[in-house]
């Protein structure tokens, strides 16, 4: 029988006994290997050993700085660059945008005046309205009335009416109005909304937390009563609405990992998936 030399004994002993924190953490489904590198090689694209992020069962990595190069794969892409957290084509509407993909910020062909059909988004991150459509319209009603009433009070649309909670910086409010409003004032400002015949839109800006906003509509100089919106914004991340990225979120994003729930679904591109993963472990830590 041969015998094993010692120096491949040694080697073979060390391999099973070395510590996780410096080879792959791994699972049946996935394999997190962190790159040895120095904070000088974090720019020729290797990961910076000093940022590490700990726990009592698991080790992640990441760097402060943009990766080089383009990594792929068949589900996600992980782009780069000076400003890779804000660009066109990640589904997920970044400031500046209209859109993103299947990223719509609550858009609908009816908040943009047309009564049916279906709105998308061009690469460009604009609106593409060329599927929706506009009913011809009806006869004439009877007679108003002296107009002396106030507008009825803005509606909001179904599609928004009961969302508790969005991920997005800046939402898109809409819903009817009566014929002949000519403006929807949101928190005393109309600035930023537009009426169009009998529906309306207006864009706020949401910060972390409750957001309320108040809705008049102004027919001349009559107002109507307000109607009151309210909507959560969420860091993105933060699954269990705590305000702080941790390891209870990734524990609950594990949980709904292939489902369609919105809690996780940080894109808004109707599953949970490896793309959400990475904007997760992007604000990893991360407080509000």
């Amino acid at each position: 029988m041969k015998r094993i030399q010692l120096p491949i004994l040694v080697i073979a002993l060390a391999v099973i006994v070395m510590p996780l924190s410096v080879g792959a953490i791994s699972s049946t489904s996935y394999e997190i290997l962190p790159e040895e590198g120095t904070t000088s090689q974090a720019a020729d694209g290797y990961a910076n050993t000093s940022d590490m992020l700990e726990s009592t069962s698991y080790q992640m990595q990441g760097s402060t700085e943009a990766f080089s190069g383009s990594l792929t794969s068949s589900s996600y892409t992980n782009e780069s660059g000076g400003v890779f957290q804000y660009y066109c084509g990640d589904n997920f509407l970044d400031p500046g945008e209209t859109c993103d993909g299947v990223s719509l910020g609550g858009a609908t062909c009816a908040s943009q005046g047309f009564d049916s059909g279906s709105l998308t988004c061009s690469s460009a991150c604009a609106y593409v309205t060329s599927a929706c459509v506009t009913a011809s319209a009806g006869g004439g009603g009877g007679g108003g009335g002296g107009g002396s009433s106030s507008p009825d009070d803005p509606t909001i649309h179904d599609d928004i009416a009961d969302l508790e909670f969005t991920y997005e910086s800046s939402f898109l409010l809409y819903g009817g109005n009566d014929s002949g409003v000519d403006e929807i004032e949101v928190d005393g400002d109309d600035s930023d909304s537009e009426v169009d015949g009998t529906s309306w839109t207006a864009t706020v800006a949401l910060s972390f937390g409750l957001n309320s906003f108040e809705l008049v509509a102004i027919d001349g100089s009559r107002d109507s009563d307000e109607t009151v919106y309210e909507i959560y914004r969420r860091l993105v991340g933060d699954v269990n609405e705590d305000d702080t990225v941790d390891d209870y979120d990734l524990s609950k994003l594990v949980g709904l990992w292939g489902d369609d729930a919105r809690e996780g679904d940080f894109n808004d591109d109707g599953s949970v998936d490896d793309y959400d993963f990475s904007m997760m472990v992007a604000r990893w830590g991360t407080s509000v």
